[in-house]
């Protein structure tokens, strides 16, 4: 059997997703922003929650295994753009969350990525991108059902 790579969606997501990554690298590197595109995710994941998370949430919303979101938290606690804290309900649970510095910074580097974003569907039509969301989704849904079963 030959696997055609040019019609697997996966390969394509991969090669969008490594040309994103690849952009706002350098977007980030040309404002002087000291994060890489996947610590600036979980800024951005935190901010969405719009509340401090607990590891196990922040990693499961970024699909990152959580000793990796780690890593990448240690730095961000560092820079002072985040903070741990142990859970009011349980001691044993570390939660995360932004600190209002990590907030104003971060608030000054998203008009670039929007800027990013526009650029990336540029000629793509909103009823192209919500069906293309829509197919992502099931994708996501189908995988992680699959994995759930094994």
């Amino acid at each position: 059997m030959r696997f055609d790579s040019e019609s697997s969606p996966g390969f394509a997501i991969g090669r969008v997703a490594y040309q994103i990554r690849s952009e706002m690298a350098t977007v980030l590197k040309g404002a002087g922003w000291p994060f890489s595109p996947e610590e600036t995710q979980t800024l951005i994941t935190l901010l969405d929650a719009g509340e401090p998370l607990s590891m196990n949430e922040l990693a499961s919303l970024m699909i990152r295994d959580p000793t990796t979101v780690k890593r990448q938290l240690d730095r961000l606690v560092e820079q002072k753009f985040v903070e741990r804290n142990a859970s009011s309900e349980d001691a044993r649970i570390v939660m995360i969350g932004l600190t209002r510095r990590g907030e104003q910074k971060l608030a000054k580097v998203l008009p670039l990525l929007d800027d990013l974003r526009k650029a990336a569907l540029e000629g793509i039509s909103k009823s192209e991108l919500d069906a293309t969301q829509n197919v992502l989704g099931k994708m996501q849904k189908n995988l992680a059902k699959r994995i759930s079963k094994e």
